[in-house]
């Protein structure tokens, strides 16, 4: 018999495995179908995000009276509120920071696929080299907007949108084929 509280955790698991998939589709879809307002809506959204975290730590510096021990909290705010600033007023640098992040953030995202791809391997999944090959494809190219970030434009956007609709169907695939095979074992 098996424990409730694992097959509880295992729906939670599956369930946030499955809402980050729709979300990265979402995402992909996005930056795919309007990359230049993809790229406005970054840049603003970073540079806003990043100047309020520093105006907060500024803020929270001054309400305790400038203590000594929040010296660090004044230093970085005073640091993210220059950074937000300058990347609202450069939205050019900001893009090839931002290309950056995301290339970085998609080979993190390829590196879980390498895994998942052992993981279905591991569980006898017939065809886990095509998530394999996915993961490699999607490092590869990740690896080349890291490297020359300006190098694409509005191409790299559409290619991180195209990499998140591919890592995330993958991922919704593999998750409906675990869940299958597990419902399977239950069975037996």
């Amino acid at each position: 018999m098996k424990n409730k509280s694992s097959s509880t955790k295992g729906r939670e698991i599956r369930l946030s495995f499955s809402l980050a998939a729709i979300v990265y589709l979402l995402l992909g879809i996005l930056l795919l179908v309007a990359p230049n307002t993809s790229r406005r809506l970054l840049c603003m959204l970073v540079g806003v995000g990043v100047l309020v975290y520093g105006a907060f730590n500024i803020l929270s510096y001054v309400l305790d009276k400038g203590s000594s021990a929040y010296t660090l909290e004044l230093l970085i705010g005073i640091c993210a509120a220059a950074f937000g600033v300058f990347a609202l007023l450069n939205p050019d640098f900001l893009v090839s920071f931002l290309f950056i992040v995301l290339g970085l953030i998609v080979m993190v995202g390829s590196v879980s696929g390498f895994k998942r791809a052992l993981n279905l391997r591991a569980f006898g999944f017939p065809y886990w080299w095509a998530s394999l090959l996915s993961a490699i494809i999607t490092f590869a190219v990740a690896l080349s907007i890291v490297i020359a970030p300006t190098l694409y434009g509005n191409m790299a956007l559409m290619v991180i949108g195209i990499i998140l609709i591919v890592e995330s169907v993958s991922d919704l695939l593999s998750i409906h084929r675990l869940t299958k095979m597990m419902k399977d074992v239950e069975i037996r």
